[in-house]
C-alpha cells in the first residue's frame, strides 16, 4: 500500500470482522464517552511508561480538551479524531477500527475528493485530474487554512518528533468534514504565485476516495510493496535495494540478501541505495543480519536492551488476542509468566529490565557477511521509517557507513517501544487499542530519556525539487541521490585530471 494511505490500511486490513453489539447508527454520546474513558484508563495503567515524554498533568489537560470536543460532537468521526494516544508520544500506540463499523460509517461519510501528499507543511494534489492540476498546493478547505488543519491532525510518533509528512491529509479531512456534502477548495498552481483559484467540488463516496488513493502519483516504487525486499538497477553502476519490512524470517531474508549482494559484487557495482522509506519495522533481532551485508568492519556492535515500567497485565477487562477472541484468566496468567521470566526488577531504578532469556538470538559483536558490499552506500529514510527500521538507520549512522537522504524517522534514534502488544476491544465502538508492552533502548545505557529525535538525514529534498518531481512523475529522493552521485563523479574526474 502507499505511504500516504498508511492510516487507511490500518483501518481496513488490521480490523477484525466481528458482530458489533450495537450498530453504528445506534451509538449514543454516552457510548462514545464510555469508550473514551476506558481508552484513557488503559493508557494510564497499561502502557510500559506513558509519561516518559510527557507529564501526567499535560496528558490529563489534553484528555480533558478531547473529551469536551467529543461531548460537543458525539460522532464516530469525532471519536477517531479525539484519540489521546498521540499525546503519550509513542509511535507504536494506535487504534484499529472495527471493519463493520467503519464500513457503515464510510457509506454515510463525505470524503475529500482528491488524493493529496504532505511535504514540509504544505499539501499538494497527488493525482492527475481536470478540476485541480496535479502538484497544485492547497491553501484552504471549507474556509479553514490548510496550515490550521495540518496542525489539528495528531499522529503517533516517538518523543518530540513531528513527522509532519506522514499525515494523511485527505483521510483526516474526511473525518473533520464528514457531514459536509461539498468541499470548497482554494489552491495555487505554484506556491510562489499570487493568484489563487477557488473551486467547489462534490464530496466523494468511499469507493471513489479509495480509487483516488490507489491512483496517487507518489510514491513511485509500488512494486516493492508487493515483494517486501526488491532490488533494481538505477544506473549501470548504481543499484537500489528497497526493504519495506524487516518482518521476514531470518532464513528467507538471508536467501534474498545473499543472492542480491552476490550479484552486486559479481557485477562490480560501485554504488548502492538502500531504501527503507515507509518501512514499519519488523524483527529487531534480524536488523544486524541486514546490516552485516554492508558493514565495512569485520565485526560491529549490535546493542539493544528491553525495559519497562509495567510488565504484568494491569487492565484485564476487554483484553483480546490478535483474532479478537476474549482472553481467559489462564491466557492472561500465561502472558504474565512469560514477562516475569524474561524481565528482572531493579529496585534502585524501580524498573524492569530484560534478561538473557528475552532474546536468545542476540549477538552483540556481529560478524560481517561473506558477501558484504564494499562500495558506497546511500540510505533513504522518511517520516514513516519506524521501529526496527529506525534501529537499522541508527546502526548505519553510528558506523558512518554512508550518507542519509530523506526525512527524520518517526522512531527515536536511540529508543522505541514494541516487542509485544496488548489488544483491548472497546465495548461500544468495537475499536481495538494496540499498546506495546516494552521499551527498547538502542544501547546498553538505560537512562531517563525525556526527549529524543529520530535518525536525521544528511540531505533533504527541497520544496522546489519535490514539486518538480511530483509534476514529472519522478521519485524526488531518488532524483536527489542521482544528482549527488553525478556531482561526486564529476569531482572524482577533476581530481584524477590534476
Amino acid at each position: 500500500m502507499m505511504k500516504k494511505n498508511l492510516l487507511l490500511v490500518c483501518f481496513l486490513l488490521g480490523s477484525q470482522i466481528m458482530v458489533a453489539q450495537k450498530k453504528y447508527q445506534e451509538l449514543t454520546k454516552e457510548d462514545y464517552l464510555e469508550d473514551f474513558d476506558l481508552l484513557v484508563n488503559i493508557i494510564e495503567r497499561q502502557h510500559p511508561n506513558p509519561y516518559r515524554f510527557t507529564s501526567k498533568e499535560y496528558f490529563e489537560e489534553k484528555v480533558q480538551n478531547l473529551r469536551q470536543d467529543l461531548e460537543q460532537n458525539p460522532s464516530y468521526a469525532q471519536f477517531l479524531l479525539s484519540s489521546p494516544l498521540s499525546y503519550i508520544n509513542d509511535a507504536h500506540a494506535g487504534l484499529t477500527t472495527d471493519l463493520i463499523f467503519f464500513e457503515d460509517f464510510s457509506k454515510q461519510a463525505h470524503f475529500f475528493p482528491f488524493s493529496t501528499i504532505v511535504y514540509n507543511n504544505k499539501v499538494y494534489i497527488n493525482q492527475f485530474g481536470q478540476l485541480i492540476p496535479h502538484g497544485a498546493v492547497l491553501q484552504q478547505v471549507n474556509g479553514r487554512e490548510v496550515s490550521d488543519l495540518l496542525e489539528s491532525i495528531q499522529i503517533s510518533s516517538d518523543g518530540s518528533i513531528e513527522a509532519i509528512n506522514s499525515k494523511d491529509f485527505s483521510l483526516y479531512c474526511s473525518f473533520i468534514f464528514s457531514e459536509e456534502p461539498y468541499y470548497d477548495i482554494t489552491y495555487k498552481i505554484r506556491e510562489q504565485d499570487q493568484q489563487e483559484f477557488q473551486v467547489r467540488i462534490k464530496a466523494s463516496d468511499y469507493s471513489q476516495s479509495y480509487y483516488n488513493s490507489q491512483k496517487s502519483i507518489l510514491p513511485i516504487d509500488l512494486i516493492s510493496y508487493a515483494y517486501g525486499i526488491y532490488g533494481r538497477e538505477l544506473t549501470p553502476d548504481t543499484y537500489c535495494l528497497t526493504i519495506k519490512t524487516f518482518g521476514f524470517s531470518e532464513e528467507y531474508a538471508y536467501q534474498k540478501l545473499s543472492e542480491f549482494f552476490a550479484e552486486l559484487n559479481q557485477k562490480g557495482i560501485k554504488n548502492l541505495v538502500i531504501d527503507i522509506r515507509a518501512n514499519g519495522g519488523g524483527l529487531l533481532s534480524n536488523i544486524a543480519l541486514y546490516y552485516s551485508f554492508i558493514s565495512k568492519e569485520k565485526t560491529f556492535t549490535n546493542n539493544y536492551r528491553y525495559a519497562a515500567k509495567v510488565i504484568d497485565v494491569q487492565v484485564r477487562e476487554n483484553l483480546v488476542d490478535s483474532n479478537g477472541r476474549q482472553l481467559s484468566d489462564m491466557d492472561i496468567k500465561n502472558m504474565d509468566n512469560f514477562m516475569f521470566q524474561r524481565y528482572d526488577y531493579d529496585q534502585e531504578k524501580d524498573y524492569y529490565f530484560g534478561n538473557s532469556r528475552l532474546d536468545e538470538s542476540y549477538v552483540e559483536n556481529y560478524p560481517r557477511d561473506r558477501n558484504a558490499f564494499e562500495g558506497d552506500v546511500i540510505l533513504l529514510i522518511d517520516n514513516n521509517t519506524v521501529s526496527a527500521a529506525a534501529y537499522f538507520a541508527s546502526l548505519f549512522k553510528q558506523n558512518q557507513r554512508g550518507i542519509i537522504v530523506g526525512q527524520e524517522t518517526r522512531t527515536c534514534s536511540n529508543f522505541t517501544t514494541a516487542s509485544w502488544f496488548l489488544n483491548y476491544k472497546l465495548p461500544n465502538t468495537q475499536t481495538i487499542v494496540n499498546l506495546p508492552r516494552s521499551e527498547v533502548f538502542f544501547n546498553q545505557q538505560i537512562d531517563a530519556i525525556e526527549q529524543c529525535s529520530g535518525v536525521l538525514p544528511d540531505y533533504q529534498v527541497s520544496d522546489a525539487m519535490f514539486v518538480q518531481s511530483l509534476k514529472q512523475v519522478q521519485d524526488p529522493d531518488i532524483e536527489l541521490v542521482l544528482e549527488i552521485l553525478e556531482k561526486k563523479k564529476i569531482q572524482s574526474k577533476v581530481i584524477d585530471s590534476q
